[in-house]
This record gives structure tokens, sequence and C-alpha cells, in this order.
């Protein structure tokens, strides 16, 4: 598989991506041993909920298992439970930690993943040959907007994904001898692309490793928006509510962007939620400070601490 291949096969039409997914669905699921040896990774969010409505074309009574981590918007847990009373087969679990403990124990997730890994393992191993890379402006070099989270009270910290949703996921999977079939696109990142290329398509088939199918790999965003309006399909009121993203409802991944309007979705629509989420502490530093710093590098503001304009001041 090559990078030319993948964009050929991003090229298809909606209906040529479709026939695709639903044939590596199936090829997927017979030779993992049929419905009882697999199950749709579902989050609430736009992808999973296509992704699952192409499941149960050829297979109404596929499992569904939706991970509740608490930082899920009130919308997401609705959505899923009326589908569930609606008769599709979703099973909730849960992480052993909360988004409190997780944020108190490790740090802040802020700017991206990979910033904040960064961040953390210098803070961590300030001399290991990957932290001197980060600090030497080499090729990898950790941006210098950001290198004064390096000595921040608080700590910034990529893993609660990792507590909050992959570990819930594979301590199921190793207990229920199950394997996932996920809702990733190959366009969601340049990371997700190499994994396509690399695996040589949506299938993944592992010895004694992890076994998955990423049957969506090569579908665009339009083309689940596309899909959503051709089958009239029903997702999250969230997402008719000003939301573009529907994961961790306080995450600070991405919230430095100018264009990012996830806590001001948040504030308007659950101002309860979003205090609760400010109030989140590290080393005695609250996320409210902490997102302050970091929206700050590109003069942003919270957007109960933006200050007034000539427009406020008019009305």
């Amino acid at each position: 598989m090559t990078l030319k291949e993948l964009q050929e096969r991003q090229s298809w039409s909606l209906e040529q991506k479709i026939d695709h997914s639903l044939g590596t669905l199936e090829a997927f699921i017979s030779r993992m041993g049929g419905i009882d040896k697999v199950y749709v990774s579902f989050s609430g969010g736009k992808d999973s909920t296509v992704l699952l409505h192409l499941a149960r074309i050829l297979y109404p009574d596929i499992l569904a298992v939706f991970c509740n981590t608490g930082n899920e918007y009130p919308d997401i847990i609705r959505f899923v439970r009326q589908m569930q009373a609606d008769g599709a087969n979703i099973q909730f679990i849960r992480p052993k930690f909360t988004p409190r403990q997780v944020w108190e124990k490790y740090g802040f997730p802020l700017v991206s993943k990979e910033i904040s890994q960064s961040i953390h393992e210098i803070r961590t191993n300030p001399n290991s040959p990957t932290s001197i890379k980060r600090l030497n402006n080499e090729q990898f070099a950790l941006s210098k907007c950001w290198r004064f989270l390096i000595t921040q009270k608080f700590n910034t910290c990529h893993k609660c994904c990792k507590v909050l949703k992959k570990a819930p996921f594979h301590k199921w999977e190793k207990d229920s001898g199950r394997s996932p079939i996920l809702g990733v696109m190959a366009s969601e990142s340049q990371l997700r692309e190499k994994d396509y290329i690399r695996h040589g398509g949506c299938n993944v088939f592992a010895g004694k490793g992890r076994s998955k199918s990423m049957s969506l790999s090569i579908w665009l965003e339009q083309d689940i928006w596309d899909y959503i309006a051709k089958c009239n399909l029903p997702i999250a009121d969230i997402y008719h509510k000003g939301a573009t993203r529907t994961g961790c409802m306080g995450c600070g991944f991405g919230a430095q962007f100018a264009d990012d309007t996830r806590f001001r979705t948040l504030l308007r629509e659950y101002p309860k939620c979003y205090d609760m989420v400010m109030n989140y502490t590290n080393n005695g530093v609250t996320f409210r400070e902490a997102l302050r710093k970091v929206l700050a590098v590109n003069r942003l503001y919270l957007p109960d601490e933006e200050p007034p304009t000539l427009f406020d001041f008019n009305n």
C-alpha cells in the first residue's frame, strides 16, 4: 500500500466507500469467527454512529461497547441510551478512575497529545537523549512557545486518554476475547495515515497481537456528513448546538486555536459541567489557571473571561 493508493481510494464516490466498508467488515468478522468474536467501539460521535449503522446493515445484533468516562457531553449519554432503547445492542463500560482523579495524578491535557507527551517526558527525564533532542532545536524540537509549560507548578500530560478510554477497552477485550471494529479515518492525522499504509488496508490481523478493523479508514469528513444526510441518520444533539467534535468535553487538546469553540459551547449549554471541569486541579492549580496560560500564547481568553469590546459598551 502506498500514499498514492490511499489517496485514490479516498477519492472514490460515497457509494464505492460504502461497498468497500461493508466488504471489509464482512471479511473481518468472518476471519475472526463471527459476531461473537468482535465488537464495535462506539463513542456516540458521528463517525462511530456511521460505523455502527454500517455494521448493523450486515449484522443487526452486533455488539457495540460504549465507555462512559465521566467526561462525555450529556447529549452523548442521552443519545447512546436512546439508541440502546431503540434496539441497538450496546454495552456500557467504565474506567477505574474519574477524570478528576486522572488529571490530579498525571496532569492536564493541553495543546496536543504530542506536545503534552514531550512536556511530560522532559519534566520526568530531562537528560534522556529524546528530551535533549526536543530541547536542542532539532527536527522534532519542542516549539519554544510551549516550553514555559516545563517549569509550571502543574503537570501537562497525555495519559488521560489512555487511562480513561484505551485501558478499559483493552481490559474488556482481554476478558471477553473480542476484537474491535474502530471508527477511525486515515485523514484524521499523519499517524493514522502512516498506520493505514503500513497495515496495507482497513483490516489488521495479528497472530498473538490485537486484530482490529478500521472500516472507515478511506472515508473523509465530508463522507461522514453525506452518509448521515443520505440515510437520515440521527446523531447526538450536541452537534446541533455548535460542537464540531464530541470527545471528552473538558479536553484541552486543540483549545489554543482561535476557531475552536468547545468551551464556549460547553459554557453556553452546560455551565455546571463547565465549572466542574475548570475546577479540576493538579498540584493545587486549577485547570482554569492552566488553560488560561495556554490560551494567552495566542492572545485568546476563556469564554467567561473575555474582555469587553466596543460592541459591549454600545449595548
